[in-house]
C-alpha cells in the first residue's frame, strides 16, 4: 500500500545544516531518541504522560518496541496498533519524530512469528557438513549430530521459547547438497550422484557413499542441509522471505500510521536481523558458525561456476588453503544475496511509503576496537559476511549499536560506512550489558551514572555519532523476581527513567544535541584511510590477525586525534591518486593509507592502484602480513614485496609501537591543523573539521584532571569564536592572534570552537623519520666510518653497531620552504634517548643538551632551502665493557635516537579563555 502522500525520501533530511540558528534550537535528527519498551499494551494516559515525560527530559524521537514480557500473540494486534497510533498523534502534537521499530523485541525478519506463520517454506535452513577419512570399507559414511544454536542458548529459556515453538530447535527436509571427495594430492572428486542421505530426524542425519578401494581418496565431505521446523527465524537469503515479512509486520504499521507517514514517522528501524548461528558435533571447517542454505541461491553458484563447484563447496567446508580464493568467492556472493533480499526488499517497502531506511546489522566490534570480535555468535560472517559497507548501500541513515561506558569502533564505523555512501553520521542505539562473573548480561547496568552515560555520548560525537538512541526508556519496571528477559526489571537494564538521576537528564538531551549540530557543519580533514580488509575477513574468520591490527589502528588513530576513516575495497578500487593523495569515487582525498593485517584483497588491480598511489607520493603504512592472496586466485606476494621497498611505504611485520607507525603517519602530514593536549590523566579526545569559514573543534576532557590544550594551525594569525553547548550561547570572536592557541577544559568538560585562518603560510612542526644517515666517530680522524643509512629509532647497537660506544653522528637533509621560515627561531624535540646530545646546522654547532631535558632550541640556525641537521649522540660505555663477559643481563644498552626527532618553530603560545567568557 502506497499513501498518496509518499514521496522518495530525502536521505538528506536527516542531518542538519550545522548553522547557528539550529544549534541554538536542535531538531529530532539530532537531539537523542529512546527506544520505548512496552512490556503490555499502554493505557491512554500512560501513553500521554511518558511521551511528555519524554519530551522533557530532551527526547525528541522515539521508536516503540515491545519486548520478551509484552504477550507475543498481541502483537500487531487492533489494540495494540490503535495505542501506536495514538503515540504518533500525541508525538505529532508536540513536533516530536518516531521512527518505526520493525520487530518484537528484536532479530527483524520475523514478525513476532507472523511471518512464517501459514509459510513453512521461509522458516529458516542451514547448511552443514562433515567429512570422514576414506579407509579400508567400501562405503563411507558421515552423521550430523548435536546439533545447537550458540546465540538462542545464552538467552536461556525465555529466548529459546521466543525464538523456537517448543523451545527446542527441530529439524525437517533433509536435503544432499553435495559429497566430495579429495585425493591425496588433494584434487576435489564430485561424488554427489552416489551419495545418500540413510536416515534423517529432528536432530540430525546420516549420509554415506560408495568408495571404489582403489579410488586415491583421503577423505569424503558431505553437505546437507536442513530447514528448522520449530523456529520462528526466516530464511534471509529468500527475497520471499522478506516480501512476506513487509506484508505481515510492515503493513500494518503503515494503515495504523496513516497520515503521519513520512511526517512524523520518519524512518523505518531494523535491527540485527540474522538467522541462528549454529554449530554442531562434526563441525571442523573454516566457518564457527552455520551457513544460511536457501536452495535456488546454491543451484546458482552451481550453475555459475559449474567445474569448480567441487572446489566451492570444500572452501566452505575445509580449513585447507589451497581453498581460500574460492572462499572469498562463496563469501562475495552470499553477502550479495543475504544483502539485497532481505535488506533491498525493506528498502523498496520503505520508500514506497516515503520514509526513510535505517537500522543495524550483527556488529563483530561492538564493545570493542577489534572487528573479529564474536559478541553474539562465533562466526559472524555467516550472517551477511561482515560486509558492512555493502549493507550501508541499502540503508539511508547510518544505524550502529554499542555496548557498555567505554570507548570503541562502533561510531566510527558507522560515520565511515555512510561517508563512503555520501552521507554522514550514524544513530548509535547505546544499551548495556552486565560483565559480572556469576550474572547474565540481559541484568544490565542499574549502577550507570547520568556522568557515565554523558561521557560515552561525547566519544560516540568524537567519533562519528550524530544521534544517540537511549536503549531504552521503560513503561514499566517489572517485579520483585530475578527472571531474566521476561521480568522487565531485568532485560537490558537501565531503564532510564526509571534511574533517580533521570530528573537531570534534560541537561545531557540538550547538550548532546548543540554538539550534534555542531559537527553536522563540518568536512572531515581526511588525513588518513585506513583499508577494511573485507576479503581478508571471507578467508581467515575470526581468529585472522587482521582484527588485532584494525583495533590497533583505529583506537590510536581516535586517540591521538588524527582523522581517518575506515575504507572498502571498493573504495579502492575506485580511487585514482594524484599529488593531493588517494581520492575516492566519493570525492574524500587522503594523504596516507594504512593496510592493518590484509592478507588477501579482490584482484591485482588492487595492487596497480597502490602502485599509483605511491607513484603520485602517497604514503602506505602496513602491519602484521603483506597481501598476497587474490579473490580470482592470482599470488600477488612478489608484486606486493617489490612495492614494499619504496621508500614511501613503512612496513612492520608484527605489531609495534605506536610511537614508530606515528611518526610515519605524522611525517605525511606536514601543516596539518591539529590539537594538542598537555600531559595530564586521562584522554583528551578532539575532532576537527573544516567548515566554510574555518575549522570547527570539538575538545572532551575525558578525565578527572585539568587539561591544558593547544590548537596549532599553519598561517600568520587566528581568531577563535566559543559554541557552547551547555546553554546555547557562543562568544563574540577574540581579536586576531598571531600563532597558535591554548584553552583549559576543565574534568569532563566539552568546548566547541571555531577557529579561523589567516594570511600567509607559516612554518610547522616536521617528523624527521626518513632519510637519516649514521657514523661512529672516532678519535682517529681517518678511521671515521663512512656513512649508513639507519632508522632514528631503537638505537645504533640494534642496527649494525652492537658494541661500539662512543660519539655517533645521525646526519639528514631537511628543506624549508621559503614560506615557512620561523621567526622566532626553531628547536629540535629529541623524543627519546637516554644519552647526551649536540645538534649542528650546516656543520655549525646550534644547541646541545647534556642529558634529556626537552627541546634544544636552535635559534635562527636554519635557513630557507636545503640545512644539513646533524645529531651528534654520546652514550655509556656499556656494550663496550660488558661485551662477551654474560654480565649485562638485559641485552646491550639503548644507544643513539630511540624515536624519530622533530624539528618545529618556536611557539608564542596565547591563552584565551579570558577572551572567550
Amino acid at each position: 500500500m502506497t499513501h498518496a502522500n509518499a514521496a522518495m525520501p530525502d536521505a538528506a533530511a536527516a542531518r542538519s545544516s550545522g548553522g547557528w540558528e539550529e544549534f541554538r534550537a536542535p531538531g529530532p535528527w539530532n537531539a537523542p531518541a529512546a527506544y520505548w519498551f512496552w512490556h503490555r499494551i499502554p493505557t491512554r494516559s500512560e501513553i500521554v504522560a511518558q511521551i511528555q515525560a519524554m519530551m522533557d527530559a530532551g527526547y525528541q524521537s522515539f521508536q516503540i518496541q515491545t519486548r520478551l514480557s509484552f504477550p507475543r500473540d498481541r502483537y500487531l494486534s487492533d489494540d495494540y496498533l490503535a495505542m501506536c497510533r495514538l503515540a504518533a498523534d500525541e508525538a505529532a502534537s508536540r513536533g516530536m519524530m518516531i521512527g518505526i521499530y520493525d520487530e518484537y523485541n528484536w532479530l527483524s525478519g520475523h514478525a513476532g512469528g507472523l511471518t512464517v506463520q501459514g509459510r513453512d517454506e521461509l522458516r529458516e535452513r542451514h547448511l552443514f557438513h562433515v567429512t570422514v577419512p576414506v579407509g579400508a570399507s567400501g562405503r563411507i559414511a558421515g552423521a550430523i549430530t548435536g546439533i545447537r544454536s550458540q546465540d538462542v542458548g545464552y538467552l536461556q529459556e525465555p529466548g529459546r521459547q521466543w525464538v523456537y515453538d517448543g523451545g527446542e530447535p527441530l529439524w525437517d527436509e533433509w536435503t544432499l547438497v553435495g559429497a566430495i571427495g579429495v585425493t591425496a594430492d588433494g584434487l576435489p572428486v564430485d561424488l554427489t550422484a552416489g551419495a545418500h542421505i540413510d536416515r534423517a530426524d529432528p536432530q540430525g542425519c546420516a549420509t554415506s557413499v560408495g568408495v571404489p578401494p582403489a579410488s586415491g581418496l583421503r577423505e569424503v565431505t558431505f553437505l546437507v542441509a536442513a530447514r528448522c521446523r520449530s523456529s520462528r527465524m526466516i530464511n534471509y537469503l529468500d527475497p520471499a522471505a522478506a516480501r512476506r515479512f513487509t506484508e505481515v509486520g510492515y503493513d500494518p504499521y503503515a494503515r495504523a500510521f496513516g497520515p503521519h507517514m513520512g511526517t512524523t514517522i520518519r524512518y523505518v528501524f531494523f535491527d540485527q536481523p540474522h538467522a541462528c548461528f549454529y554449530t554442531w558435533d562434526q563441525n571442523e571447517g573454516p566457518t564457527a558458525s552455520t551457513l544460511m542454505y536457501e536452495a535456488s541461491f546454491y543451484r546458482e553458484l552451481q550453475e555459475a561456476y559449474s567445474r569448480d563447484w567441487p572446489a566451492l563447496l570444500l572452501s566452505i567446508s575445509r580449513r585447507d588453503p589451497a581453498w581460500a580464493s574460492w572462499r572469498m568467492t562463496f563469501f562475495e556472493r552470499y553477502a550479495q544475496r543475504g544483502i539485497d533480499a532481505f535488506l533491498g526488499t525493506l528498502a523498496q517497502w520503505c520508500h514506497r511509503h516515503g520514509v526513510l531506511l535505517s537500522g543495524h546489522e550483527v556488529l563483530s566490534h561492538v564493545s570493542s576496537w577489534d572487528p573479529t570480535g564474536t559478541i553474539v555468535a562465533d562466526d559472524p560472517r555467516t550472517n551477511f559476511g561482515l560486509d558492512y559497507f555493502g549493507i550501508d548501500a541499502w540503508r539511508d541513515v547510518t544505524g550502529v549499536d554499542a555496548r557498555n561506558a567505554m570507548p570503541q569502533l562502533s561510531a566510527k564505523f558507522g560515520d565511515s560506512v555512510a561517508r563512503s555512501h555520501g552521507r554522514s553520521g550514524c544513530i548509535v542505539e547505546q544499551y548495556f550489558g552486565r560483565v559480572v562473573p556469576g550474572s547474565h548480561f540481559a541484568a544490565g547496568w542499574w549502577e550507570l551514572t547520568l556522568g557515565q552515560l554523558r561521557s560515552q555520548t561525547m566519544r560516540h560525537h568524537i567519533l562519528g555519532m550524530r544521534q544517540l538512541l537511549m536503549h531504552a526508556f521503560w513503561l514499566t519496571d517489572g517485579d520483585e523476581s530475578d527472571r531474566m528477559l521476561v521480568n522487565p526489571r531485568f532485560d537490558f537494564a537501565p531503564g532510564v527513567n526509571f534511574e533517580p538521576w533521570f530528573a537531570a537528564h534534560r541537561a545531557l538531551a540538550d547538550e548532546s544535541a548543540r554538539v550534534s549540530v555542531f559537527l553536522d557543519g563540518m568536512r572531515p580533514l581526511d588525513h588518513v584511510a585506513v583499508l577494511y580488509p573485507l576479503r581478508t575477513a571471507w578467508m581467515g574468520g575470526p581468529s585472522h590477525e587482521f582484527g588485532r591490527h584494525t583495533a590497533f589502528w583505529t583506537e590510536r588513530l581516535a586517540r591521538e586525534g588524527i582523522d581517518y576513516a575506515l575504507i572498502d575495497e571498493r573504495d579502492l578500487l575506485g580511487s585514482a591518486s594524484d599529488g593531493s593523495g588517494l581520492r575516492l569515487p566519493d570525492g574524500r582525498t587522503f594523504p596516507v593509507l594504512v593496510l592493518p593485517g590484509v592478507e588477501a584483497v579482490r584482484s591485482l588491480d588492487i595492487v596497480e592502484r597502490l602502485r599509483a598511489f605511491l607513484d603520485a607520493g602517497g604514503v602506505v603504512v602496513s602491519t602484521g602480513v603483506l597481501p598476497s592472496l587474490t579473490q580470482d586466485d592470482g599470488d600477488v606476494r612478489a608484486a606486493v614485496e617489490r612495492l614494499a621497498e619504496d621508500p614511501h611505504w613503512f612496513h612492520y611485520a608484527g605489531e609495534p609501537s605506536w610511537d614508530r607507525v606515528r611518526a610515519a603517519v605524522l611525517q605525511a602530514l606536514p601543516g596539518r591543523f591539529r590539537v594538542v593536549a598537555a600531559a595530564g590523566s586521562g584522554q583528551l579526545w578532539s575532532r576537527c573539521g573544516a567548515d566554510g569559514t574555518g575549522v570547527r573543534v570539538m575538545l572532551f576532557n575525558d578525565g578527572d584532571d585539568e587539561r591544558e590544550v593547544g590548537i596549532v594551525h599553519a598561517r600568520e594569525r587566528c581568531r577563535v569564536t566559543e559554541w557552547r553547548a551547555v546553554d546555547g550561547s557562543r562568544s563574540a570572536p577574540t581579536p586576531w592572534l598571531t600563532g597558535p592557541v591554548r584553552v583549559r577544559l576543565a574534568p569532563h568538560q566539552v568546548r566547541l570552537l571555531h577557529v579561523e585562518v589567516d594570511g600567509e603560510r607559516t612554518a610547522d612542526e616536521l617528523t624527521l623519520l626518513s632519510g637519516w644517515r649514521f657514523r661512529p666517530v672516532t678519535q682517529d680522524a681517518d678511521a671515521t666510518c663512512s656513512w649508513q643509512p639507519i632508522m632514528p629509532f631503537d638505537g645504533w647497537q640494534a642496527q649494525g653497531y652492537p658494541t661500539f660506544c662512543g660519539t655517533g653522528e645521525y646526519r639528514i637533509d631537511v628543506e624549508i620552504p621559503d614560506d615557512a621560515m620561523s621567526s622566532d627561531g626553531w628547536e629540535l624535540l629529541l623524543p627519546a634517548t637516554e644519552d647526551s646530545a649536540e645538534v649542528l646546522v650546516n656543520g655549525r654547532h646550534a644547541g646541545v643538551a647534556p642529558w634529556p631535558s626537552g627541546a634544544i632550541r636552535l635559534g635562527g640556525s636554519l635557513h630557507a632551502g636545503v640545512n644539513a641537521l646533524t645529531v651528534r649522540v654520546t652514550s655509556s660505555a656499556a656494550n663496550h665493557y660488558y661485551h662477551g663477559t654474560g654480565l649485562q643481563g638485559d641485552g646491550p644498552a639503548r644507544c643513539g635516537l630511540l624515536a624519530p626527532p622533530v624539528l618545529r618553530p618556536v611557539r608564542r603560545w596565547h591563552d584565551i579563555d579570558s577572551l572567550l567568557a
